[in-house]
């Protein structure tokens, strides 16, 4: 409206200084008296001065708005320059948009301090770089956890000074991963679970590296895991020792007389019977013993995996191949879903086919004598992870069970050793992945191993 205004304005302007220059040739090619020409000519002057008066206010109003956005000093008031000359509409217009940009800027600044709070508060240290590879935000918690205490901004440098060992990670890890990181290689530094990603910001690229402090969290989970193990280890020692002991004095008391050893002759064939007897479970109980240890051992001694290129396709081709035959011969229903094509993982062969054939072996024995068992392997891709996932359609492990369902030895069969789930736990573990269980009533159980793709 106000342009429409100012529009008008000039151009009623230029009409009347067309009009008067027209005017003055008329007057002067009639040959009029000098009166008249000089009367005219004043006029003419009069509106291109008038003309030139009207562009300089507007210029005043504008250059007045452009000083208010370029300074930020939005206070200024631009109406009162206008004040009775006829831009009024201009000057309001001006100023509105004055307004509207500190409105703008008011709010944003809202916006970073609300941001801010929030970075100091987090439980997590969070760090950004800029495509030049320099920090450009990095909050309280970031900078106490990197040993940054008396430095507000610091570079990159700095920051490799401080903690070569983060910076060398972070810069392995690349555009985003998920990686375990110790700042120190004593025992007692900091273990870091870092987090990166990458997004575009106004074309250009930010890596945001989130980290947090887990070894508190670790020595608990460990400590807790150790009380387990050590109250199993010595539920299933005592198991065996128990009998032993009893079987042993009772062997003893075969075999003695008033604190001595019976003569032979003395024995009968019924003592003999209950001797034999109980020499054979006391064999028994060792194997098992043994079998317990050796089960220990092989927790403790899993080698480090042997990683190549898999084709996750041609692996579940195989475990297809291993399982169909069987699983129609117990009326179980096996299907298999691939999942997107050329997908690669890097993993040991060996180690992933142990994991999964144990997953398939529990989903089989969890379906025994269940009506129409089901069982389902499927494979998708989530971001940079591959999910395979093993289902069944048995009955729902209890939430009590599932707490306690990696922890080694414990089991809920009268067979079992108690270390398949914790031994896969383990190996996923060794290949940066991860595995979850989710059991539901009526909905089944699914086993999920998390791998990272190979891009």
């Amino acid at each position: 409206m106000a342009f429409n205004k100012y529009t008008l304005r000039i151009s009623v302007r230029l009409v009347l200084i067309f009009m008067a220059m027209l005017a003055l040739t008329l007057v002067i090619g009639q040959q009029a008296r000098l009166f008249t020409v000089l009367g005219v000519s004043l006029i003419l002057i009069a509106f291109i001065v008038e003309l030139f008066r009207t562009i300089a206010r507007t210029n005043s109003i504008v250059e007045s708005l452009l000083d208010s956005i370029r300074y930020g000093d939005y206070n200024k008031t631009i109406r009162n320059k206008a004040a009775g000359l006829g831009f009024e509409g201009l000057a309001d217009s001006a100023q509105a948009i004055i307004r509207a940009i500190a409105s703008a800027r008011i709010e944003k600044e809202t916006q970073y301090q609300y941001l801010q709070t929030i970075l100091e508060h987090i439980h997590t240290g969070v760090l950004t770089i800029n495509e030049a590879h320099e920090p450009e935000l990095i909050n309280p918690l970031a900078l106490n956890t990197l040993g940054l205490y008396n430095t507000k901004n610091p570079s990159w440098a700095e920051i490799e000074k401080r903690t070569p060992l983060f910076t060398s990670a972070v810069e392995a890890m690349g555009e985003s991963g998920r990686q375990m990181i110790r700042l120190s290689t004593t025992p007692t530094g900091k273990q870091l679970l870092v987090l990166i990603n990458t997004v575009k910001i106004g074309g250009a690229p930010i890596k945001i590296i989130t980290f947090q402090d887990i070894e508190p969290e670790i020595e608990q989970k460990e400590m807790e895991s150790w009380q387990t193990i050590s109250r199993i280890m010595a539920h299933e020692i005592m198991n065996s020792l128990t009998p032993l002991s009893s079987l042993t004095e009772t062997g003893i008391m075969l075999l003695e007389s008033e604190g001595n050893p019976k003569d032979v002759s003395g024995i009968s064939q019924k003592t003999i019977d209950n001797l034999y007897t109980a020499l054979k479970t006391i064999s028994s109980r060792n194997r098992a013993l043994a079998e317990f240890i050796g089960s220990y051992r092989q927790l403790s001694r899993l080698p480090l995996p042997e990683k190549k290129e898999l084709q996750v396709t041609g692996l579940l081709e195989e475990l297809r191949e291993l399982y169909e035959i069987p699983c129609k011969e117990k009326g179980i229903s096996c299907s298999f879903n691939y999942g997107p094509e050329n997908l690669r993982i890097m993993a040991d062969d060996a180690q992933l086919k142990q994991v999964l054939i144990n997953l398939i072996k529990n989903a089989t024995e969890a379906l025994d004598k269940q009506m129409d068992p089901v069982i389902g392997i499927s494979v998708k891709r989530i971001l940079h992870q591959v999910s395979i996932e093993i289902y069944n359609t048995g009955p729902a492990i209890p939430s009590d069970v599932l707490e306690k369902i990696f922890v080694p030895f414990y089991s809920t069969k009268p067979e079992g050793s108690g270390i398949g789930l914790s031994l896969s736990r383990q190996i996923i573990h060794n290949h940066g992945g991860q595995i979850a269980v989710e059991s539901e009533e009526g909905k089944g159980t699914t086993f999920k191993l998390m791998l990272p793709v190979l891009e």
